[in-house]
């Protein structure tokens, strides 16, 4: 349970050359460490060298010290590239796959999810991940780097380190089963709660009418704690790995101590040893943020497992089929024929069962039904919202389903029941894409006699 495997890791840094920053990032990284480890063994070695000037010592830790920050600043930039563009190609491929969903999606899919979604994942995506990927690579460097200096000194701490590197591991296992999957569930709460406030703005008028406001106010406060549970139990499972991790750095570096105090006198210089000390020292810091950083970037990796879950919607068909585009006047008469029209939504029963008319260019129809009889369906599927399962729609001798939807749905109009103004001006929301002039615009309004109450707006 919990268990991410190395799938999402993998889908992440196939975006957009993330493998090749990501490699960048870490072979900068692992030359920074060498010049550390060679500028602090050059000090430790030479600091009691009668051969040795001050001068030549301090300018040779110094050359070397500049060496390794220029790497460290390469490895800064490659982590930077590295999610900028992994980033954009998620959020490119979300975004279309979102916009291509068919409405069906958007039935059956409650929109707190959704948001959850491009909000709180992605802003993981773009801020947390890159930098939690090339932190927890590199605290396991560095972490594996100050146990290989102790080592060189004292060999002997092999026999304590290698079975406490075997118990982290399983430590880690352990506490990452329980850590993704809270972190899932807070996802999960999350969305539950995103949606019931969008529900609460939208239908604030109606709440307030019948005096509902405690009653949702409360049910507002019990998914807020519902969120923070999650995020509570993980904090402390992860106090709790810390713990275990702090205990066994430092057995290492007690056992490492006694084994130094032990060696015979001359084995080795006073700053080599001061050096494995001090390595020994930072073991504790390292290790245990190599750990913590693994678990972190392994339960953030999952916002990327739930983006994809959205990357991959069935798409609506084409907006344009080029060997297939209706006249630019079509259609002229405005005649529908319905051929045995047959739809179906997702796997429930049919809602139109075969139907067969014609409705005559410039006639005005009425459709009649009580509720749940496919009115709307109906509509739905002159716009191809939802696509007919069997039959055909044909607009002035064009089947509809052979042309593309923005072929389809540009030249057909409707009026919605539910009106909506979107946020902007009169004339945006009139001719959001610009097509029209504002004569024209002043000539529709006075057709629906609203040019007064327009120009009172002035």
């Amino acid at each position: 349970m919990g268990d991410t495997s190395l799938k999402p890791y993998i889908l992440y840094l196939r975006q957009n050359k993330g493998f090749f920053y990501a490699s960048l990032g870490i072979i900068s990284h692992i030359i920074f460490v060498c010049g550390q480890i060679s500028q602090n063994s050059w000090m430790a070695t030479n600091v009691e060298n009668p051969d040795v000037s001050t001068l030549k010592l301090t300018s040779v830790y110094i050359a070397i010290g500049i060496f390794s920050v220029f790497f460290l600043l390469f490895r800064s930039l490659a982590v930077v590239v590295l999610g900028v563009k992994t980033s954009r190609s998620l959020f490119s491929k979300l975004l279309n796959s979102l916009f291509r969903a068919p409405m069906s999606f958007y039935d059956s899919t409650p929109l707190g999810r959704i948001l959850s979604r491009v909000s709180s994942d992605l802003s993981i995506v773009d801020l947390d991940i890159p930098f939690g990927f090339m932190f927890s690579v590199g605290a396991g460097i560095n972490a594996y780097s100050n146990l290989g200096v102790l080592a060189i000194v004292t060999w002997q701490v092999l026999f304590v380190s290698v079975p406490m590197i075997v118990l982290a591991i399983r430590l880690q296992r352990y506490y990452l089963a329980s850590s993704k999957e809270l972190m899932r569930i807070n996802g999960t709460t999350k969305s539950a709660l995103a949606n019931h406030l969008g529900e609460s703005i939208a239908g604030a008028i109606t709440i307030r009418a019948f005096q509902e406001e405690d009653r949702f106010f409360e049910k507002n406060l019990e998914l807020v704690d519902k969120n923070a549970g999650p995020y509570f139990y993980n904090f402390a499972a992860t106090e709790w790995l810390i713990q275990r991790l702090e205990t066994m750095s430092a057995a290492v570096l007690s056992f490492s101590a006694l084994i130094m105090a032990l060696l015979p006198q001359g084995t080795f210089s006073p700053g080599f040893v001061g050096m494995a000390l001090s390595y020994g020292l930072s073991l504790n810091i390292s290790f245990v943020f190599s750990i913590q950083n693994q678990c972190q970037l392994a339960s953030q990796i999952i916002s990327v497992e739930r983006v994809h879950q959205y990357m991959d919607i069935p798409s609506e068909a084409a907006e344009i089929i080029e060997e297939n585009r209706p006249a630019p006047d079509w259609p002229q008469v405005g005649r529908v024929d319905l051929k045995d029209l047959k739809i179906q939504t997702r796997y429930a029963p049919l809602v139109l069962h075969g139907i067969t008319c014609s409705f005559h260019g410039g006639d005005k129809i009425g459709i009649v039904g009580r509720t749940g009889s496919g009115k709307t369906t109906l509509i739905g599927a002159l716009f191809r919202l939802v696509e007919p399962t069997g039959g055909k729609i044909i607009i002035d001798s064009i089947d509809i389903t052979t042309i593309g939807l923005h072929d389809l749905r540009s030249r057909l109009g409707i009026i919605p029941q539910d009106p909506t103004l979107f946020q902007g001006t009169i004339r945006y929301n009139l001719d959001p894409l610009g097509q029209f002039s504002d004569q024209q615009i002043w000539e529709v309004l006075g057709k629906c006699q609203l040019l007064e109450a327009v120009q009172e707006k002035e």
